[in-house]
């Protein structure tokens, strides 16, 4: 009976804390959303969107991380509870949608993405808006000499998903939507989209393999 009592007391004491952490998280967002729309009345959404989450990017600790959860709430497409972003993180597209207790690790970069819920990214992971974003070069521009440059072609963006319970591991550079409940090996590249399940790894990435975890198996406790 004494364990269930300093467990649920644990438990309220958790709940407090984030609580609290939530709400001043919330307060120490305000500037940066008041900064937000203002730069959106200059630049375009996008553009302010990348300025301040690089700004937002170099807080510390857990304030940093509440602060980040504050914030992308209310300029995303959606963010769900128990989210942690870790610190140097950026996102470069405002459409980006977190799904619950999602961990995002540090140094990480995230584009255009739907991350469903128990997603664990690990640090130094990027998540590209689909594998090709500098589109094509048109010859027909140029005489067929192929002289123009990469940059004057047509950016060409795709939504990639992360399903529920996936597993990014360090250094990965994902391209293609993975399945729930899947592992990405560290410093493995996604050219092709990974299936429910399974393991992929190497450069490009391959199928190392099935888990044998389901896509609801893990769990994060995030802060």
């Amino acid at each position: 009976m004494t364990d269930k009592r300093e467990d649920k007391m644990n438990m309220d004491s958790r709940g407090v804390s984030k609580t609290v952490g939530r709400t001043a998280g919330l307060l120490l967002a305000l500037p940066s959303l008041v900064m937000y729309w203002l730069w959106s009345l200059v630049l375009d959404k996008q553009r302010a969107f990348a300025l301040s989450s690089e700004h937002l990017a170099k807080r510390a600790g857990m304030l940093g991380v509440y602060t980040r959860q504050a914030f992308y709430r209310y300029t995303t497409g959606g963010v769900g509870r128990d989210v942690c972003i870790g610190f140097m993180t950026v996102f470069s597209k405002p459409a980006l949608r977190i799904g619950q207790r999602v961990y995002i690790g540090r140094f990480c970069s995230v584009g255009w993405a739907v991350l469903q819920d128990d997603v664990m990214l690990a640090d130094g992971v990027q998540v590209l808006s689909g594998r090709h974003q500098h589109g094509t070069r048109e010859l027909e521009n140029t005489g067929g000499r192929g002289s123009q440059l990469i940059r004057d072609n047509k950016q060409q963006y795709r939504c990639v998903t992360i399903g529920r319970g996936a597993w990014i591991g360090a250094g990965a550079v994902v391209m293609a939507d993975v399945g729930a409940g899947a592992v990405v090996a560290a410093g493995a590249v996604v050219v092709n989209p990974v299936a429910a399940g399974v393991r992929v790894g190497g450069v490009p990435a391959k199928t190392l393999g099935s888990d044998r975890y389901t896509s609801g198996a893990t769990q994060t406790r995030a802060a």
